[in-house]
């Protein structure tokens, strides 16, 4: 009996294979300009309508809302404070995540490796708003943090951190302390302990080894780590409602209060637009000065 008729030309699968292929590598692509391009698109459209009473849209094309941001200075003070309290949770959260992340790493207690990931991953769980209120509790007048300070003598008597700077910028870094934590986790992993050893064959101490050997080999992982907390701390809005006052209130708040108190949808799309081109240039700057390319972002490893 003949099997001829099983050929993939008889069937007609010959076709159907790249046609599948080509819709299942279309899929992300789409995902991506339905969740990212076609909102940016529409934002970018509304920022140039007109606002009227009663919060409807006049579908008139104008510039008036771009040019508000340069004759109100509010607007410049609120993103240069948010780029401003950006870099400083970017920096704490590098300077207490890279010597924990480093300590993951090179444990080999796979245990204890395994616990502090876990409760790393665990902390994520939480909403803003939870862990937004946790720290006004404990940074209150009467909260575990200024009763303890006073205790020590750090503080004549307890005194309330909210609504203030500071608390605002601890209670981003322990929000997103976690992102670089894992980020430079990976990057350190992925060193080559070989390169090491024998950077210690050859005599140089643990700090000189590291200078010259890890650092630059998790360059990659710093400079991610680094531009992830930076974009979602640009971005963050519950925080700064709860622990901070006007004078703490980042652009999202005030995007937020266009669209929600004053009802002007063009004027919080062109503040959201102009949020967003600084990310990208900042970004951008950012990826030509370290000579890391987007794949070395991507991957975050220990590659130099």
């Amino acid at each position: 009996m003949s099997h001829g008729t099983d050929t993939p030309e008889a069937t007609g699968w010959t076709g159907r294979v790249p046609q599948t292929k080509y819709l299942v590598a279309s899929y992300p692509a789409t995902v991506l300009v339905l969740l990212f391009l076609v909102p940016f698109c529409l934002l970018f459209v509304y920022s140039f309508y007109t606002n009227v009473s009663g919060g409807y849209l006049e579908r008139t094309l104008t510039l008036a809302n771009y040019l508000r941001l340069g004759r109100e200075p509010l607007y410049l003070d609120r993103l240069v404070f948010t780029l401003r309290i950006a870099a400083m949770t970017t920096i704490v959260s590098l300077l207490l995540g890279y010597p924990l992340a480093y300590r993951l790493a090179r444990t080999r207690r796979s245990r204890v490796r395994r616990t502090v990931l876990t409760i790393i991953v665990s902390s994520l769980w939480l909403t803003f708003i939870i862990r937004g209120y946790a720290w006004a509790v404990m940074l209150s007048s009467d909260g575990v943090i200024p009763v303890a300070a006073a205790g020590v003598g750090l503080l004549d008597e307890p005194v309330s951190f909210v609504p203030g700077y500071w608390a605002l910028v601890v209670s981003m870094v322990y929000v997103f302390l976690p992102f670089m934590v894992l980020t430079l986790y990976t990057s350190i992993k992925n060193v080559d302990t070989e390169l090491l050893e024998a950077s210690k064959n050859l005599g140089a101490g643990p700090v000189t080894t590291f200078r010259h050997v890890t650092l630059p080999l998790t360059k990659s992982g710093i400079v991610s780590g680094s531009l992830l907390v930076f974009v979602l701390s640009l971005g963050v809005y519950v925080l700064p409602r709860i622990l901070g006052s006007p004078p703490q209130w980042t652009l999202a708040v005030v995007i937020g209060n266009q669209v929600t108190i004053e009802s002007n949808v063009p004027f919080a799309a062109a503040l959201s637009i102009v949020l967003m081109l600084v990310v990208v240039l900042l970004v951008l700057v950012t990826v030509r000065l370290t000579g890391v390319g987007t794949f070395e972002l991507g991957n975050g490893g220990g590659d130099a």
